[in-house]
């Protein structure tokens, strides 16, 4: 079978074997300029703190229609999305050493290097890096308490 014959199939049908049709074009995107700005606007307006910066990022989504991934996105690539504050590490990893659950290294180097610092001694950065997590936060909650 010649072409003219796929080419009436497809003029009759819209199809025929082993044709593929054509994309139309782009995919309409769905934030346009107008929709970041408003985006924005509905933001700033609501005076987003650290607290309460999720609810209003989900009211906003829920009023555009949209998800609030996308929207938190939007804010995020303008510079006014205000993440949420991590807890303070220092309390919760001397709590956690009194118990026996993991420590964080880092976390715990870090506990024991301002213990130190506290105390007015001087840190030997090489033997710091060397100590375990639990180790660390030991020595780290000995020192704080000969400090008070």
């Amino acid at each position: 079978m010649g072409d003219r014959f796929y080419r009436q199939q497809i003029k009759a049908t819209g199809s025929c074997p082993g044709f593929n049709k054509p994309t139309k074009g782009k995919r309409k995107m769905a934030w346009d300029d107008d929709k970041r700005a408003a985006a924005v606007e509905a933001y700033e307006k609501a005076n987003p703190t650290s607290e309460n910066s999720m609810e209003i990022v989900k009211q906003i989504a829920d009023d555009m229609g949209e998800s609030a991934n996308g929207v938190r996105m939007v804010l995020t690539k303008a510079g006014v999305y205000i993440k949420k504050e991590a807890a303070s590490k220092g309390s919760t990893s001397t709590a956690k050493a009194a118990t026996g659950t993991r420590v964080s290294k880092a976390g715990a180097q870090e506990a024991i290097t301002a213990a130190l610092r506290d105390a007015g001694q001087e840190i030997d950065e090489d033997v710091v890096s060397k100590l375990t997590g639990k180790a660390a936060m030991y020595f780290a909650t000995i020192i704080s308490n000969l400090n008070k």
